[in-house]
């Protein structure tokens, strides 16, 4: 038997960020693409993006930096800001994630649910 839980951010009572968009940023940052990490998501780059601008909407600050393409070719990297917020939320979510399996374990270790 396992627990389940789910965490989000939100901001004036809209959802900011969950664990989902956190590894769709993650997977931007990583490989410097939109594109490919919609790919990585099984989404397409328009429902990505939309995604990506109502997070932005919602913290009230860029947290993806895009380049256009060209000779050098585009991209897209999370911002300094944009990367520390989603590191941090990354980290919360973790951990809130591994208390909430730890604590399920002792009651049911406890309470010997056989």
């Amino acid at each position: 038997m396992e627990i389940k839980a789910k965490f989000w951010i939100e901001n004036k009572g809209e959802v900011v960020l969950g664990a989902g968009k956190v590894g769709l940023l993650q997977a931007v940052d990583r490989l410097g693409s939109i594109q490919q990490a919609a790919d990585e998501f099984g989404m397409s780059y328009r429902h990505a993006w939309g995604a990506i601008r109502k997070i932005e909407n919602r913290a009230g600050f860029n947290i993806v930096d895009t380049k256009l393409g060209g000779k050098e070719g585009g991209g897209a990297r999370l911002t300094p800001k944009g990367k520390a917020f989603v590191d941090r939320v990354d980290f919360l979510l973790t951990d809130l994630h591994r208390m909430v399996e730890k604590r399920f374990k002792q009651k049911t270790e406890k309470h010997s649910l056989r």
